[in-house]
């Protein structure tokens, strides 16, 4: 256990997790020194649905959007990443139960994460949409 100062990234993350009330657990602890590079900044966290005893986790950060989840004995794996400079979009679509929220890459593939907390999904994508104006408009 680190009983250093938490890094920036430990700090944004838990920061962000608790600002969004969204869904915690203990194990989430030591996601930042896991796969986050200590001064990234983290600017959203979306918990997705429970797959089986796991959360998976979409963060965006000043750098890149990734998908995360728990792994085994307290490590956790990045299913996918991009870079920020590839995200062209986000969109949230109910479904039934639940619903897919979907951050676009420029390739034209996407990280999806299944949610059924619309609110907490669209907050989400608010935030993306807003980066992706601001970036949009520093290029111009």
């Amino acid at each position: 256990m680190n009983h250093a100062d938490p890094t920036h990234a430990e700090q944004t993350f838990f920061a962000v997790m608790q600002r969004n009330d969204e869904p915690r657990d203990v194990w989430d602890l030591n996601l930042p020194e896991k796969i986050l590079d200590p001064d990234e900044t983290v600017i959203d966290v979306k918990v997705g649905d429970t797959t089986s005893d796991t959360n998976p986790l979409l963060i965006a950060t000043d750098r890149r959007v990734l998908l995360a989840k728990e792994g085994s004995i307290r490590s956790w794996r990045v299913l996918k990443q991009a870079p920020a400079a590839e995200v062209v979009g986000v969109d949230y679509k109910p479904t039934l139960l639940s619903g897919k929220l979907r951050v676009h890459l420029r390739d034209g593939s996407a990280i999806t994460l299944v949610t059924a907390t619309k609110g907490h999904a669209e907050r989400f994508v608010a935030t993306m949409r807003g980066l992706l104006d601001g970036a949009q408009r520093s290029r111009h």
